[in-house]
């Protein structure tokens, strides 16, 4: 079979479209990054880089605040609403009786804590949202502070905590459970319109 001759556009080099959780993770290396090299440069240097660091992470908590959450919250919540739809159907009689002899008796003796299990995941995303406004108050209070101000590192340094600990939280939780619940594709294409949105309308 002859070999098809080779297409031009082929032959070119183009990105590859990351997934909204390849995209939320490079974000994350790229903030660690940022604040690795705020501590090892010096005065005028460390101001240059805070700036860009801070907008890093508005850019990138607007991106989970408008698409990211917003998809993975609304995909915990259809299995509650199809819940309610199935009660007084009978189908669901059985099961209500069984759940009432296990409320009584337990499961072997042991507490079951199904109920605080289905709530977990949104209250996850509740205090996500909690710990991005924690790092937006600080964010803003950044802004108003000279960096050679002795309280500008203080802060710096009370936001980079915040910040490394939500991230480790996203990507042992959220990310697991985006991953298997989002079409992360679809997702990642509009987030990346999102984010070239945002830059643009920094960059005018």
């Amino acid at each position: 079979m002859a070999k098809q001759p080779p297409n031009k556009a082929q032959g070119q080099s183009t990105p590859k479209q990351l997934d909204a959780i390849q995209m939320l993770k490079a974000d994350h290396k790229q903030v660690h990054k940022l604040f690795e090299r705020f501590h090892a440069a010096s005065g005028d240097e460390q101001a240059s880089i805070a700036r860009r660091l801070l907008t890093e992470l508005e850019i990138h908590t607007a991106l989970e605040e408008e698409l990211f959450y917003p998809a993975l919250r609304s995909r915990l919540q259809p299995t509650d609403a199809f819940d309610e739809t199935m009660q007084g159907n009978g189908l669901d009689l059985a099961a209500e009786e069984e759940d009432e002899e296990l409320d009584e008796e337990g499961l072997n003796g042991m507490e079951l804590d199904a109920d605080e299990d289905e709530e977990s995941d949104e209250e996850l995303i509740t205090t996500a949202y909690e710990e991005h406004q924690a790092a937006k108050d600080l964010i803003e209070q950044l802004r108003t502070l000279d960096p050679k101000e002795p309280d500008y590192e203080e802060v710096f340094n009370e936001l980079e905590e915040a910040v490394i600990e939500h991230i480790t939280g996203e990507e042992d939780v959220l990310f697991p459970l985006a991953q298997s619940e989002l079409d992360v594709q679809a997702l990642g294409l509009a987030m990346q319109r999102r984010r070239d949105d945002l830059l643009s309308s920094l960059a005018a």
